[in-house]
């Protein structure tokens, strides 16, 4: 089946009517002046943000007939009518933007969360407050390290003030390894293993991170002296430690906790460069047998010390029963070790609700110095993977009751735990762990990208060289890449994924002892993906398909060991598009051609064309615990084609062959010979599905769109105004043309409306050096001058410039409730009217602050 979805003529709010269909021409028209005039392709002379605010709501308000507005000159209206109306359009446009929280985000920008956090795949966390006299921003910071197994970079640090609101800051890895199995070389291979359980720790201003590896040499210790930007020094403890907790004592003897069944510790030197002792058996869960809340899994323990007695972590999961938390406490860390061998460990359930199960305590300070600890523990939610949550405790007698009485209902609501600012939290709403990507090659440089490897494999120093191209933190690759067959510079503006090897079809899970081969799609390299998000995701992308040769696979993914794609097929010459879909249940052995051929109903030939728009619509909600895919195409963006039926289910594998979340990728593999090519133009992301029928709406971009225009430049640090007005080119260019998905409108809007808020907090939190300023137009001897005067307002010495179109003087040392002054001769008999601009420095709080006013002065005619 192939049902045509024209794009929506008539964009209709979420929320609201229908726009007048009267309105669009005159609004896109403005819209496209206004893009060329910010595109910085295209850009040739600079656009007041007033002009922006002119402009759109000239057009949005306009009725009864087409808006007049003009970019010319400093591009004002051209009637006095069109001015009134963009004032006051403006004015509503600020009061309407409201963005909502982030893909990613629970926020309801109320006061409260709900659980689930994240909406995604965020396992085995840890967290790690940084007191607000420990770090440079003077206050309490909390990083969560999650794990990533065979993807890379790996060991994710993600960053909050919240601890509901998070983003991605850094990794701990590019490559866990550069052998074969972690690099999808060689017929080796890590699904399911590699990088597992991490435990975060900050110790004496040095951050720790110690994890275990199945396959790749045990546990390693890592370190850096600054978690979001810093180098990672690597060690290596060589043996395996499951699930590790690094632990120092309080007098700061570091420990590693670590074991399944059987809770044991290895002591470390004060180095953590080596283990040093081993004490076996700390306790185990056949010390409670009998209790209820003992049994399956005892694994995954954080230890922390508190109020004099060590309480630990643990994961269960009762025959019968969901997966839970157990604590345990004692005033002896070691137990039996230093008790003459009695347990001195006492247990107890302390939440069985909804499978909420392993995690962290977490530690948020009060007013006075004390200490609440609330729970991050995540729950399984596949296939869109295992989602933490933040839950309350309540604590008596020394033991904590988690949620309402031990009740945590999935979505249920509670009240966040810290508060910030309107400003502060606004911004926090809009953090994600998830991106739309134009490919732009703009993203921050981090360390790990400089990470240092010995090789005397020239081909494999070859793989592992960097490339100078830099992705979004949101993107990890399916096992390290290989460097040469992947680039963001050989195109401006376009992933390139070139085909660098040939599947074979003779790759094997590791990992299964039934040793099930791999599917083509799972032995590809450079399949560059993100994490999903529930409960409904839309993701499109735009592929040039001109660079592909015969033999070769291309296209867009929703991934597990069961997978659904859309893609490309080249053969003898001819590109041909349709859908694939591996179900359950697995097969050992596989004939993967026939398991990758397009599903009957949804093939498609492309001709000539040399760029197709793919889209694919993932629905984890109907019914929730399986994952539906609807595919769709369009060789123009505009008008979108489904291909057949919407395909799966996904659901969990109980192998745990990749154990991880579903995930959406940008593939490419050669089936015949390399050197073929493929370049991705953009990454859109949205929560609106087709299949939802609703109209496409482009309320909220407006929104944000008409708020820039309210903004004033000298309000702003630089390098911020800068991101936003260019978040604000891409939107506006977005808003000018047509649109085809909600996709296209969603993303540029989650951009700008990302950078407006980011303003709001560096607005609020840029002190203002206060001053006076006047102007005006006089006339001396048949000659106009413009005179300008500034008066210091602040109780120190500040340093002034006055400017105007004819000329500018600077003032130093100009001292409190002083003047400077300025006439500027215009050297002939008339001036029009103007602006004048004063710029007042001064030292606020040791640093030095610049306060930039503007004041308007008459026009004047002098004589005659």
């Amino acid at each position: 089946m192939q049902v045509s979805t024209a794009a929506a003529s008539d964009p209709r709010s979420r929320t609201g009517p229908a726009r007048a269909a009267t309105v669009r021409p005159a609004l896109t028209t403005t819209l496209r002046r206004l893009a060329a005039a910010l595109n910085p392709r295209r850009r040739r002379r600079t656009i007041a943000l007033t002009t922006i605010s002119t402009l759109l709501c000239a057009g949005v308000a306009a009725t009864g007939g087409a808006a007049h507005a003009t970019t010319e000159g400093a591009g004002h209206a051209t009637t006095e009518g069109a001015a009134h109306a963009a004032t006051e359009g403006a004015a509503s446009a600020a009061d309407e933007w409201s963005p909502r929280s982030a893909y990613t985000s629970t926020d309801l920008g109320d006061g409260r969360y709900s659980v689930p956090l994240l909406r995604a795949d965020v396992p085995d966390i840890g967290v790690e407050r940084v007191p607000a006299a420990e770090n440079a921003e003077g206050r309490d910071i909390y990083y969560m390290i999650s794990t990533t197994m065979h993807l890379s970079p790996g060991a994710p640090i993600m960053k909050s003030y919240d601890l509901v609101n998070w983003e991605i800051v850094n990794y701990v890895f590019d490559r866990a390894s550069i052998g074969d199995s972690f690099s999808l070389r060689n017929g080796q291979n890590s699904y399911g293993q590699g990088q597992w359980a991490s435990s975060l720790r900050y110790h004496e201003g040095t951050f720790y991170v110690a994890f275990n590896t199945n396959n790749l040499g045990g546990a390693y210790i890592y370190r850096t002296d600054d978690i979001e930007n810093g180098a990672w020094q690597r060690t290596a403890l060589g043996r395996g430690l499951h699930d590790p907790s690094l632990f120092f004592d309080h007098d700061g003897t570091p420990y590693i906790f670590y074991g399944n069944g059987t809770i044991s510790a290895v002591r470390l030197n004060a180095g953590l460069t080596a283990i040093v002792q081993d004490y076996p058996n700390v306790f185990s869960a056949n010390d409670y047998a009998g209790q209820p809340f003992i049994g399956g899994l005892f694994e995954g323990a954080q230890f922390y010390y508190i109020d004099g007695h060590y309480y630990v972590v643990v994961i269960t999961w009762p025959s019968g029963q969901g997966r839970q938390v157990v604590m345990l406490r004692s005033p002896e860390l070691l137990g039996r070790h230093t008790s003459g061998g009695v347990n001195t460990y006492e247990a107890r359930g302390v939440l069985n609700s909804n499978g909420f199960a392993q995690g962290s305590l977490v530690p948020i300070e009060r007013s006075g110095g004390d200490l609440d600890w609330y729970g991050m523990f995540f729950r399984d939610t596949f296939p869109i993977g295992r989602i933490p949550a933040l839950i309350p405790a309540t604590w008596r007698d020394g033991w904590p009751t988690f949620g309402n009485n031990g009740s945590v209902p999935v979505e249920g609501l509670f009240d966040k735990p810290i508060r910030l600012s309107p400003a502060e939290e606004l911004l926090e709403r809009q953090k994600s762990i998830v991106a739309s990507d134009d490919f732009a090659n703009d993203a921050p440089h981090k360390a790990y990208l400089d990470e240092e490897w010995t090789t005397t494999d020239p081909a494999v120093a070859a793989e592992i060289a960097p490339n100078g191209s830099r992705l979004d933190m949101a993107w990890e690759w399916n096992h390290a890449p290989d460097n040469r067959y992947w680039s963001l510079t050989d195109r401006d503006g376009w992933l390139r994924l070139t085909n660098g090897k040939v599947v074979t079809g003779n790759y094997v899970y590791t990992k299964l002892s039934n040793r099930a081969e791999l599917a083509w799609f799972e032995e590809a390299r450079n399949t560059l993906s993100q994490r999903t998000f529930g409960p409904r995701q839309s993701v499109e992308t735009k592929l040039d398909i001109s660079g592909m040769r015969d033999g070769d696979v291309a296209g867009l993914a929703a991934y597990n060991r069961g997978f659904s794609y859309v893609a490309v097929k080249r053969s003898g010459g001819t590109n041909t598009l349709g859908v694939v879909n591996r179900g359950q249940p697995f097969a050992v052995d596989l004939d993967q051609a026939t398991l990758e051929n397009f599903l009957p109903g949804t093939t498609v030939s492309l001709g000539d064309a040399r760029e197709v728009h793919l889209k694919a619509d993932l629905d984890f909600a109907a019914p929730v615990g399986q994952l539906w895919t609807t595919f769709y195409y369009s060789l123009d963006g505009l008008t979108w084609t489904q291909l057949g039926n919407r395909v799966g289910p996904q659901t969990l594998d109980g192998s745990l062959a990749h154990f991880m979340g579903h995930r959406v990728g940008l593939f490419n593999y050669a089936t015949q010979g390399t050197g073929g090519h493929v370049d991705f133009d953009h990454y859109l992301l949205s929560d609106t599905l087709t299949a939802q029928n609703r109209p496409l709406d482009t309320g909220e971009l407006e929104a944000a769109i008409a708020y820039a225009g309210t903004l004033t430049e000298s309000d702003y640090p630089a390098d911020a105004w800068a991101a936003m007005r260019a978040a604000l080119a891409d939107a506006t260019a977005a808003r000018a043309g047509e649109f085809g998905t909600q996709n296209q409108i969603d993303a540029p809007e989650r951009a700008l409306s990302y950078q407006l808020a980011r303003l709001g907090v560096l607005r609020s939190a840029t002190p203002d050096v206060p001053v006076t300023v006047s102007a005006q137009a006089r006339c001396i001897g048949g000659t106009a001058y413009v005179a300008v005067q500034a008066r210091n307002d602040h109780d120190a010495p500040v340093d002034i410039t006055l400017e105007t179109p004819y000329g500018q003087r600077s003032v130093t040392r100009v001292a409190p409730g002083a003047n400077a002054f300025q006439q500027f001769t215009t050297r002939t008999a008339s001036a029009p009217a103007g602006t004048a601009t004063v710029r007042v420095t001064a030292t606020v709080d040791g640093k030095a602050v610049t306060t930039v006013r503007t004041a308007e002065y008459p026009a004047a005619t002098c004589g005659g």
